[in-house]
């Protein structure tokens, strides 16, 4: 299965068309939030997500728990779990959900860390990523035996990052 995950793209739908063309065989596509587009732009596009710190945020929920070949997968945005000051609270949401993998946005820098067998993921931000680094987003290939997280830059389509899995 594969997932397109995006964050944090704050009203930028040419971005999000952008790598939505780039990858016409994902199976899902999810927003963790802070999108500022409305439900129905999200819909049309086949995405579902999550709601960020934004109040006019679509009406989706804080966070999300579903199921991708086998892997309890927890979405959020972030916020509520400080993620700016680290991912000890995020990684104890996932042990208390029985996750293991999880997806959110928010510090708008991506990120791929594993702890306590959890593995955490932030695509970064399509728009303002921090500290001068580049726009990016993840493409996750998910099956039983394997995740694969790529972290890859918008606007070139390479990949930036790898991080790999085994079962």
């Amino acid at each position: 299965m594969k997932l397109l995950v995006f964050s944090d793209n704050h009203k930028d739908v040419i971005s999000i068309d952008k790598l939505i063309a780039a990858h016409t065989d994902a199976n899902r596509i999810i927003s963790l939030g802070d999108s500022e587009m409305s439900e129905a732009a999200l819909s049309s596009r086949g995405i579902f997500g999550v709601r960020g710190n934004y109040p006019w945020e679509p009406d989706f929920p804080d966070e999300m728990v579903f199921v991708y070949e086998g892997h309890r997968t927890l979405l959020t945005h972030g916020h509520h779990y400080s993620v700016k000051t680290g991912l000890y609270s995020l990684t104890q949401r996932a042990l208390e959900t029985d996750c293991d993998l999880v997806l959110f946005g928010h510090t708008h820098q991506y990120t791929i860390v594993e702890s306590d067998n959890v593995i955490l993921l932030n695509p970064g931000s399509t728009m303002y990523p921090k500290s001068g680094g580049k726009r990016t987003y993840a493409v996750i290939l998910i099956s039983e035996k394997r995740i694969v997280c790529d972290i890859i830059d918008l606007d070139t389509n390479n990949i930036i990052f790898t991080f790999a899995k085994k079962y």
